[in-house]
């Protein structure tokens, strides 16, 4: 076990920011082009979860080779070259220093975890092959097989050796005190698949490895053996990988345009060939690999931050980790005898995280359904705000007057070119001479286009079209004929859509007049009458400034707080 680590390749690196960052930036483009991508994740990618990984300057193969030198050193035995090596294997533990440490079946997943997972479901990436035994992608949300596989098995992976379902537990399937060789676990519950009899745990043979023909040599169940029961999927050491694995890893490599290597040395060479089966492959990692020159792409550094860099590339929210209950887990108290109380421990208290995490999601619900509530509360108020003042600056247009005539010029005896208009008859009114709601002075513009969409002019019939619609973003609306007769033009006003509900399309109406001056009178609106219509009294220009003058002094002169009330109401034009 401990040859697989290289001494030479054991240190760690980290590139410049402006370097990294180009990198994830093509990154981000080729998995924006790929149709099919792949990531292959190895121990590097779980060490930020507290799990320990096997070559890093403090993994679990560093250490047990350091500790083999060590004793070499103490024997008087150690040469030359492994001195050096041991010097370089402890400088670089030094460098590297106290690690988070959690168990492994408490260890949850990661940001480049969650990143994997959030691709993965959003159909930017397809499959994920890992080398981990952690669970740890299973617990960021992808389904086994469909999703994700795991090369070198999962911890939480019961497999029939008969149907081939997987069952996902709860718990660590592995028996304790079993043969290395061994993965027997039990009957299938969906095929009763089980271990013939002659099955004791006691090898009948010393070749129980790769190089054994299973079950039928040694009477242990192995990693290839058929119809011999349930059992855990995890490869140690001189043993073959389940077919179905290896076959999973085979198929999507294959067919992947990018496959993303990340938090792996790339040293168990049995199936370091799989990522280079695509168009296209990506390593991303902390130490040299053997295969650094062969990639496409090399970005060196930690996967937590580089995956969190990737996602901003892509602008995409890494999801937050999900709920997860094992697909087949079972209640508490019928979990396994062979299940050790550590285990046991630890199902539990994944079930209590499982609660805790409904409770979040639960709270974080209610709290958004509070939120929303509040925003509609402030929305509303801000509705009817707005619309007191809508209603009021619309009854101080009907209550100041609106203004409907025409211009003329004689273009030779007999016929005219004459202009229709209909505008605001005041360009400034202070709202508070017109609605009491404005109790403080507050001057502002009259522009009948902030107010009406359009003014339909309805013309004698001689005229094609006799109907037209003007609309205007100035203060009149215009419009422009030839002709020799007059008749009486018809004017009605249509509101915008925010005023829609507060008036109904008014109808003014004007006898056009030829005189150089032409001639235009003020429609104003008397008091609310009952149902909330409006009255519409015509004023000749002259009559108009008088009573403007005699109402706004009338008004002067009276407290605006004597009524709390509003006597703005919704109004229904009509010509008086």
């Amino acid at each position: 076990m401990a040859s697989t680590v290289d001494a030479d390749r054991i240190r760690e690196v980290q590139e410049s920011d402006r370097t990294q960052h180009k990198k994830i930036a093509k990154l981000a483009r080729w998995l924006r082009e790929s149709k099919y991508t792949v990531f292959f994740t190895g121990a590097g990618i779980s060490t930020s979860a507290g799990i320990g990984d096997y070559r890093g300057p403090k993994g679990a193969w560093t250490m047990r080779r350091i500790r083999e030198l060590e004793r070499q050193k103490l024997r008087g035995s150690i040469g030359v070259r492994e001195a050096r090596e041991l010097e370089k294997l402890l400088a670089e533990a030094e460098r590297k220093g106290q690690q988070k440490s959690v168990p492994m079946i408490d260890a949850q997943p990661t940001s480049a975890h969650m990143a994997i997972a959030t691709l993965v479901r959003r159909n930017m990436a397809r499959f994920v092959v890992t080398t981990n035994l952690d669970g740890i992608h299973r617990k960021s949300g992808l389904k086994a097989h469909e999703e994700v596989c795991n090369l070198h098995g999962c911890v939480y992976a019961e497999r029939c050796t008969g149907c081939g379902y997987d069952f996902e537990r709860n718990y660590n399937t592995r028996r304790r005190n079993i043969h290395v060789h061994d993965h027997h676990i039990g009957i299938c519950s969906r095929c009763s698949s089980r271990a013939p009899r002659s099955y004791s745990g006691i090898p009948a043979s010393r070749n129980t490895g790769a190089e054994s023909e299973g079950f039928v040599e040694n009477r242990l169940v192995g990693t290839q053996d058929k119809n011999v029961g349930t059992k855990d999927t995890h490869i140690n050491f001189g043993e073959l990988l389940d077919d179905k694995d290896w076959k999973e890893a085979d198929f999507h490599c294959r067919k992947a345009d990018v496959v993303v290597v990340a938090g792996t040395s790339m040293s168990l060479r049995h199936i370091t060939h799989f990522p280079f089966l695509a168009k296209k492959t990506v390593i991303i990692n902390l130490q040299q690999t053997p295969d650094d020159s062969r990639c496409h792409l090399r970005i060196w550094g930690k996967t937590d931050p580089i995956f969190e860099a990737l996602m901003e590339q892509l602008s995409i929210p890494i999801d937050p980790s999900p709920i997860w209950r094992p697909r087949d887990s079972l209640p508490i108290e019928q979990i396994p005898r062979y299940v050790g109380s550590y285990y046991l421990q630890a199902a539990k208290r994944l079930e209590e995280l499982a609660v805790l995490k409904e409770a979040e999601v639960e709270e974080r619900k209610k709290e958004k359904e509070r939120e929303r509530k509040m925003l509609e509360e402030r929305e509303r108020k801000i509705q009817m705000i707005q619309m007191r003042e809508a209603r009021g600056r619309v009854a101080a247009l009907v209550r100041s007057g609106i203004r409907i005539g025409n211009d003329a010029a004689c273009i030779r005896p007999g016929l005219y070119r004459w202009t229709m208009f209909v505008e605001a008859a005041e360009s400034k009114i202070n709202l508070a001479d017109f609605v009491e709601e404005f109790v403080e002075s507050a001057e502002t513009k009259m522009n009948l286009a902030d107010f009406v969409e359009k003014v339909v002019y309805s013309l004698h019939t001689t005229f094609t079209p006799s109907s037209v619609a003007v609309s205007s973003s100035e203060s009149r609306f215009g419009l422009t004929r030839v002709g020799w007769g007059t008749f009486t033009v018809k004017a009605t006003l249509h509101w915008k859509k925010q005023h829609e509900q507060l008036i109904q399309p008014l109808v003014l109406t004007h006898r056009l007049n030829f005189s150089p001056a032409g001639g235009s009178s003020v429609f104003r609106g008397a008091a609310a009458e009952a149902g909330g219509s409006v009255t519409m009294h015509r004023y000749s220009e002259e009559q108009h400034h008088v009573q403007q003058q005699q109402q706004q002094q009338q008004q002067r002169l009276e407290s605006p707080h004597s009524s709390g009330a509003s006597s703005v109401a919704p109004m229904v034009g009509c010509c008086g």
